[in-house]
């Protein structure tokens, strides 16, 4: 995966974070975009995601007060 890809899927996981839509409309939308199974596993080559999203998601509960606007 390049870095403009890499760039590109982060940006659209904000923007996903940043809407109010359902658990499973954004699963549906990773999936669809063959990112993610149903099972919300990472499908390759996004596997190399995982960390990341890992990372992110236990820094909003670590802080929640994270400006999101970022």
């Amino acid at each position: 995966m390049s870095d403009a890809e890499f760039k590109d899927l982060m940006e659209l996981a904000e923007a996903k974070f940043r809407q109010k839509v359902t658990r499973e409309e954004a699963l549906r939308s990773f999936v669809e975009a063959g990112i993610l199974d149903w099972d919300a596993n990472f499908r390759e080559p996004y596997t190399e995601l995982e960390g990341v999203f890992a990372e992110l998601f236990l820094k909003k509960k670590v802080d929640p007060y994270i400006d999101k606007s970022i």
